[in-house]
């Protein structure tokens, strides 16, 4: 057994959770065509779906689940909370959902020539339907991993409860009127005041009683601090507090929330931006998206390591380059160039490789409106995935190929609207909804400028 594995493996079994034990009695319901025999490579085989941007019912989420599990894959994480909708029932603070969970309308299309659906959308889940959720995944092998995201990505909570934004109710009120019908990044933010932080608190004390899972996600992602660096308020308790410039505020803010989740038994879940300023948890799992640099601090820090790099993972990214290809956004990323990941290379140092605890693809819907939208933008290029998150990457591409027609076939049965081999059907395509791809090495390039803070030396 390799360290990878025995590492990661023993830290998630140790708490009895017979959902990540590989030898299930799922085994013989797998999807044919895929090489998943033997144990395992990562005890973390992962896919982060995305429900605060485009709310998906419990029957299509549990047909999800059912498909994860045929794939060999142990872990839903579903992001919950963003920008443009809050999807979880909160009891202590209802207009979350009530208002939270309802935006007028949805952006159509990416970049700048994106319009207005003028459409409503909206959607939550009780706390009765998640826990049910949950017994439905723990009995096919799936451990469900709640994210609820703070500080950034905050506008839904912030329609519902203006008082916890930056620069005091009334102003967050003439900003934030719903949650966001656009899609990017919003400047909003919450505050750091002890009402904020308790509240934040309460959520998560509330989430911990529907999910029964160790790991808890946190986001701790893209939060921008101009209203943070533009608020008196909020210079005025970062001098308080001791905290040097805001990067370290955010860091002190998670430490908050992970404190109290320790407290209760759970660990949290954060992207790599957890890792900018103060480390702000020492047994946090860091989920290293933007490419190697977070994964590297992470590992010399001594946390456990998600891998989901964009380039590799992102099953939201368009397919090809073809003019026909729906909505594109992204780099391209084939099912070749899925089947390229390597998450740890045969080189990689013994300090790196024992602190992998898996891979996940992640999955942001922002531009899959509809199920069969979520289908073609999944499969088959999950099928490629689950081969590395069971056996280590990258995949012999020639006996992969000549597999691919078996998996292809059950993916029909299914009733999956996967992505034929040689491109989108008429159906499938979106003529006129524009998108704005993006170039590799631009991406690269930009990768390399937001990880830059993260390419710091350590004592490890």
């Amino acid at each position: 057994m390799s360290a990878v594995r025995r590492s990661s493996g023993e830290a998630y079994r140790d708490h009895g959770d017979e959902g990540l034990d590989t030898r299930s009695a799922l085994l013989d319901q797998r999807a044919p065509g895929l090489r998943l025999d033997g144990e395992p490579r990562f005890a973390w085989r992962g896919v982060m779906l995305d429900v605060a941007r485009r709310f998906r019912p419990i029957a299509d989420l549990e047909r999800f689940v059912e498909l994860l599990a045929a794939h060999g894959l142990n872990v839903l994480q579903l992001h919950l909370t963003d920008d443009q909708g809050w999807r979880f029932e909160v009891r202590a603070y209802p207009r979350l959902t009530e208002i939270g969970g309802r935006r007028s309308q949805s952006q159509l299309g990416h970049g700048p020539h994106s319009t207005l659906d003028g459409v409503p959308h909206e959607g939550s889940y009780t706390q009765l339907e998640l826990r049910g959720l949950v017994r439905f995944a723990a009995e096919r092998g799936i451990r469900i991993v709640p994210e609820i995201d703070v500080p950034g990505h905050a506008q839904a909570i912030l329609a519902a409860y203006p008082e916890f934004g930056v620069g005091g109710a009334d102003a967050v009120r003439a900003r934030v009127a719903e949650p966001w019908t656009r899609y990017g990044i919003s400047d909003e933010v919450l505050n750091v005041e002890s009402d904020t932080l308790e509240f934040v608190g309460t959520v998560f004390d509330e989430l911990c009683e529907v999910f029964d899972s160790e790991f808890i996600g946190i986001g701790g992602d893209e939060a921008r601090k101009r209203l943070w660096r533009e608020d008196a308020r909020t210079q005025e308790l970062m001098a308080e507090r001791g905290l040097a410039d805001e990067e370290e505020l955010q860091s002190w803010f998670l430490a908050q929330i992970a404190d109290r989740l320790r407290g209760q038994g759970r660990r949290v879940v954060g992207w790599d931006e957890m890792l900018e300023g103060r480390d702000p948890a020492p047994d946090a799992v860091v989920a290293s998206w933007r490419g190697p640099v977070g994964a590297e601090l992470g590992a010399r820090l001594g946390h456990d390591v998600v891998l989901c790099p964009d380039l590799w993972t992102y099953l939201d990214y368009r397919q090809s380059d073809a003019a026909e290809e729906p909505i594109p956004v992204g780099t391209v990323l084939s099912l070749e160039d899925v089947a390229t990941f390597d998450p740890v290379p045969a080189d990689a140092p013994e300090w790196y490789a024992e602190r992998i605890a898996g891979v996940q693809a992640n999955v942001w819907t922002e531009h899959l409106d509809t199920r069969d939208r979520l289908d073609y933008a999944v499969f088959p290029r999950l099928g490629a995935f689950a081969e590395i998150a069971w056996n280590g990457g990258p995949i012999d591409w020639a006996p992969f190929a000549e597999r691919l027609p078996d998996y292809l076939a059950w993916l029909e049965e299914q009733g999956v609207d996967f992505r034929p081999v040689d491109g989108p059907r008429p159906d499938q395509q979106r003529p006129g909804v524009p998108g704005v791809p993006r170039d590799r090495a631009d991406r690269l390039a930009e990768l390399e400028r937001l990880t830059a803070s993260l390419a710091r030396p350590t004592d490890g």
